[in-house]
């Protein structure tokens, strides 16, 4: 049996840290051996903003998943999501003349475009986390996929950059540096979402997820690379919210009554039955109506549903989503959501589980684990290497690997 290949993943989300550890074998199989769930302590929307704390959720995420695989994630690499309103998506367009016409195009050519692309003027405090091709152009030919070896004398691409800000990318290095996590991939977490739910073809046709997390994450596919992403600061933990004042109750109380019980659409409860809770004001348990739970979390469930749908809407990508509409996410789980959002969206939808992969069921049928479980697939499928963000370089590296190149 050959040598197993172990990869951790940390999913930074709104409402928890969660470490998926796996491995791998020479076939491509991959199994879930262990994962672990903290608070996300000093996080807020996915941006540190206490490093100490910050340092602790990891800890503690890792340390569960660590036991439970009964390894250490070690020296192998760690792909972490990344999110927050700070993240941002512009066209790149970059040109070039081909090097050799009469030899084709070559990697190095590719490369040289997507610099090209990326040599946009940006503020100090943005960064480019990927350029992504979305589609090659040669010699005026559009729609080229993989332009290698083909032959041509110009080069061109479309390329969506997505952009992140500075501080917000190096906070959480510097979290993973503190845990001595030295290979480290930073992956936008709408893209490794897409991983875990959403298969190639999916993508071609045209797509929308919409991750209904801590808050809300709308991406759209199509022609297999994404064209749109958008975070919203509401999500599940709204409805949550909802439910504990609606019945005056503590927040943990609200969430656990809303996972047990609670359903999108208040028509779907054929029989009533009373819940029992705890009162806020710590006066012992009392009993709510089923029916009233339900009419507490509809209205928001809908509101959250229709701004998704807006979102779609106004990207105009709408008309290609012959794919219709993945929902994933914690908020997935509430029975009958996605009959909700095809009355609201007017197009097919299902809920996208990370069912691709071996391990606990909790893990790999669970929408909450589409992340992690996405950032395992993106290791496995070699996804961060296209994922391109090349480093520009200056005059002097340029023309020394021009010298090279001439003497090889």
């Amino acid at each position: 049996m050959g040598k197993l290949k172990r990869i951790a993943a940390i999913d930074i989300g709104t409402t928890k840290v969660t470490c998926v550890i796996a491995e791998v074998d020479q076939t491509g199989k991959t199994e879930v051996k262990g994962y672990g769930v903290s608070p996300p302590d000093g996080f807020r929307m996915g941006v540190v903003i206490s490093l100490d704390k910050a340092t602790e959720s990891f800890a503690r995420a890792i340390e569960q998943a660590e036991k439970m695989a009964n390894c250490r994630i070690g020296a192998g690499p760690v792909y972490t999501s990344i999110t927050g309103d700070h993240i941002k998506h512009m066209p790149g367009l970059g040109a070039v003349p081909v090097s050799r016409p009469n030899k084709g195009i070559m990697p190095r050519d590719i490369e040289d475009v997507i610099r090209q692309a990326q040599t946009i003027r940006l503020p100090n405090d943005e960064q480019i986390l990927h350029v992504i091709p979305t589609q090659f152009i040669v010699d005026g030919q559009r729609g080229v996929r993989n332009p290698l070896g083909l032959f041509g004398v110009r080069l061109e691409v479309e390329a969506l950059l997505i952009i992140g800000a500075v501080t917000a990318i190096e906070n959480i290095y510097r979290v993973m540096e503190r845990l001595d996590i030295k290979h480290r991939v930073l992956v936008l977490q709408s893209l490794a979402t897409s991983y875990g739910v959403c298969d190639e073809e999916d993508k071609e046709l045209g797509v929308a997820i919409v991750d209904i997390g801590g808050v809300l994450e709308v991406s759209i596919y199509r022609e297999g690379e994404i064209r749109f992403t958008k975070m919203l600061p509401v999500g599940a933990a709204n409805i949550t919210k909802d439910v504990a004042i609606g019945l005056r109750t503590t927040y943990q109380q609200a969430e656990s009554i809303k996972r047990e019980f609670g359903v999108a659409m208040a028509g779907m409860i054929e029989r009533d039955e009373p819940l029992t809770i705890e009162d806020a004001s710590g006066r012992g348990p009392k009993q709510v109506s089923r029916r009233l739970l339900a009419s507490i979390i509809e209205p928001r469930v809908e509101e959250l549903l229709n701004l998704a749908d807006a979102e779609i809407r106004k990207s105009q990508l709408a008309d290609g989503l012959s794919a219709g509409v993945i929902l994933t996410g914690g908020g997935a789980l509430l029975p009958g959501i996605d009959m909700l959002a095809e009355q609201i969206c007017g197009m097919p939808v299902k809920i996208g589980r990370p069912e691709r992969v071996g391990g606990p069921r909790e893990v790999v049928t669970n929408p909450a684990f589409a992340t992690s479980v996405g950032l395992i697939r993106c290791a496995v499928e070699g996804k961060s290497s296209q994922l391109h963000r090349l480093p520009v370089p200056g005059l002097g590296q340029r023309l020394w690997e021009d010298l090279k190149s001439w003497f090889s």
